[in-house]
């Protein structure tokens, strides 16, 4: 299938996006929005890319997007913890947030018949995994974060398989990009910054991650909505290995600082995962392809981060 061959509008018309004021969720409302697509997005905290239509809500509530949904509404679940580091010092906020908000949108789903797409994400894979992952990989999640995608993953797959509801997951892997406020990438522009003659980097330098561009993650997501299968999971990465200390490198050679020194703290944080990248032949059969290159994506990223946050 070609990407020309998908018309977004055939198969989405309406859509409601919790989470809406995240980096991923704003990104996907301005997306839907440039195609016309009526939009509904939900957060605890104000959108600025709604175009007036952002409510404000906690989606753990009972029932409470019952009030939002038709039959023919696409639901984009967003809103979840998406911080390793937080779920591990607190397990049962990342639970409340992640998986008890899920179950209450697959529960109203499950009422007006709605299509879900659950984004999951690559941290549910054990570290012992042959790369690259693929949707097969054994799953072993190292924290609550990854815990939490797991059981959400599951939830999906029962409500699909015991009710009929179209649930879709898009295993997100490392998204960058206009609008990111922490991560590694906004964390060495920010460093390099502030000194232009040292940086530190977490851990060897040796982990492996796969970074995608926000505008091809918003695209997948799309593309999974139109042409996925329901009860279906797909990976959704650039499929290409990245170590931590070239991608400081790139960054500073972006920054006009080649000469930096790069030094490593040797240690990480508990629940990291030291290496992935991910298997996308799965997507790719359904028409997704990564537009934006690393180069030319942090190039966007760094321009954009030095004069916001």
């Amino acid at each position: 299938m070609k990407e020309s061959d998908i018309n977004l509008n055939h198969e989405i018309r309406r859509a409601l996006i919790t989470g809406a004021s995240g980096f991923i969720g704003n990104a996907l409302v301005e997306s839907l929005h440039k195609q016309s697509i009526e939009i509904v997005a939900i957060d605890q905290l104000p959108c600025e890319r709604t175009h007036n239509k952002s409510k404000i809500f906690d989606i753990k509530e009972e029932n409470i997007l019952d009030q939002f949904l038709t039959k023919d509404t696409v639901i984009f679940h967003m809103a979840a913890n998406a911080n390793v580091a937080s779920s591990v010092n607190d397990p049962s906020n990342d639970f409340q947030n992640t998986l008890y908000g899920l179950f209450q949108v697959l529960e109203s789903a499950r009422r007006f018949n709605c299509r879900v797409i659950f984004p999951s994400t690559a941290s549910i894979f054990d570290t012992t995994n042959e790369l690259p992952v693929s949707e097969k990989s054994y799953v072993k999640p190292s924290s609550p974060y990854g815990a939490a995608k797991v059981a959400g993953e599951s939830y999906c797959f029962v409500y699909n398989r015991c009710y009929g509801l179209d649930v879709r997951i898009a295993r997100m892997f490392s998204v960058y990009g206009l609008g990111m406020n922490r991560f590694a990438i906004h964390d060495i522009v920010k460093k390099i910054q502030n000194n232009n003659k040292s940086l530190e980097i977490l851990g060897d330098g040796e982990q492996i991650r796969d970074y995608l561009y926000i505008d091809d993650a918003v695209h997948g997501l799309e593309i999974i909505a139109s042409s996925g299968e329901a009860g279906e999971d797909y990976n959704l990465a650039s499929g290409e290995q990245v170590k931590l200390l070239d991608l400081a490198q790139l960054i500073a050679i972006e920054m006009d600082c080649s000469e930096i020194e790069i030094k490593t703290s040797g240690e990480s944080f508990p629940g990291d995962v030291p290496k992935w990248y991910g298997d996308i032949s799965k997507i790719k059969k359904i028409g997704f392809c990564q537009r934006t290159s690393l180069k030319d994506g942090l190039a966007k990223t760094v321009d954009w981060l030095k004069n916001n946050n």
